[in-house]
């Protein structure tokens, strides 16, 4: 087990505010994409399906791979005093059912979040313990914090990364600033979604009703819940902060709002079903420059109306300036 305070953790992180480049060594390039048609995932696409530019350079994929790349699974989970009581109750129920998904090969890691970041358990597969019991709420939030950590984690090699955050969406503690972690989301080879609980009535919240009868956080009987895509705007009182759109919308991520009865196991869910449905498509760039920042953009040459998620692109190696802006 292992424990970072927000002291030791910045002695690492806290020099990126004044380090003037950040160095990138990319030669094969990795974007997951989500597309949908509706509310819908669609499947069964092909290389040919997918046209890539790379600083407007038409790129050549090399592979497309879909629902075959083991994941690591990363819960960042807010514990901080406004989560105790019923809400704790529910996270651990949610962590143990989002565990029981994990397919052959996928990996799960928990991490709390407070005026401290702590590791509970590092990556285990599907039936490894998992000391919930040890959880507890306490303190103020180091938001900004616990996304930079999660998202500094390089990927191991033959594996993709999913970090889902809970959280009211409301830093109190970080020393992390919002500059610095929109540069570490650029950089990072994780999807990141984040989970907000938003009050009744709040505006633009996405429901998703507890089926009748069910725990509200039981994933027994539960249908299959799709994500739509959409960077949400809402929060715990009224209003998420636009920043952590912001912050997702690099990685591919997105904002869902929680709405006071809603389940977190099956929002967890339905964000492990949206990743796994997402492709992977991978490509050796050529006809650009390799130094500083790559723009990528990608439309679906299939005939139809999709809706295309994916990483908006990548820092070459080489030198590059902080300041410089994608």
């Amino acid at each position: 087990m292992m424990r970072w305070s927000v002291v030791f953790f910045l002695s690492f992180v806290s020099v990126l505010p004044t380090q003037q480049t950040f160095r990138s060594d990319v030669t094969g390039v990795v974007i997951p994409v989500a597309v949908r048609s509706g509310n819908r995932p669609v499947a069964g696409l092909i290389a040919s399906d997918f046209e890539l530019t790379d600083n407007g350079v038409r790129q050549e994929l090399q592979d497309i791979s879909a629902e075959k790349i083991p994941i690591d699974l990363t819960l960042l989970l807010d514990l901080s005093a406004s989560v105790d009581g019923p809400t704790l109750r529910r996270l651990k129920t949610a962590v143990a059912d989002t565990a029981s998904l994990l397919r052959a090969g996928d990996r799960i890691r928990l991490v709390a979040m407070s005026q401290v970041l702590h590791e509970v358990f590092g990556f285990r597969a599907k039936g490894g313990e998992m000391p919930l019991e040890r959880l507890s709420a306490e303190g103020a939030t180091s938001l900004y914090d616990g996304l930079a950590l999660t998202m500094m984690r390089p990927s191991d090699t033959g594996r993709r990364q999913l970090i889902v955050a809970f959280t009211d969406g409301r830093d109190s503690t970080s020393i992390v600033d919002d500059r610095t972690l929109t540069s570490i989301a650029q950089l990072t080879d994780a999807v990141v979604d984040i989970v907000v609980p938003v009050a009744q009535g709040a505006p633009e919240t996405r429901r998703i009703s507890p089926r009748a009868g069910a725990s509200p956080d039981s994933l027994i009987g539960a249908p299959t819940v799709t994500v739509n895509g959409q960077l949400v705007s809402a929060g715990a009182a009224d209003t998420v902060p636009h920043v952590l759109s912001d912050f997702v919308a690099p990685t591919a991520g997105q904002v869902l709002a929680l709405a006071p009865g809603d389940s977190i196991s099956r929002v967890f869910k339905a964000m492990l079903d949206d990743f796994r449905a997402t492709y992977v498509l991978q490509y050796v760039p050529h006809g650009v420059d390799a130094p500083g920042w790559h723009t990528v953009e990608i439309t679906i040459t299939r005939r139809g109306r999709f809706d295309v998620r994916a990483r908006k692109g990548y820092r070459g190696k080489g030198t590059i300036p902080r300041e410089e802006k994608p």
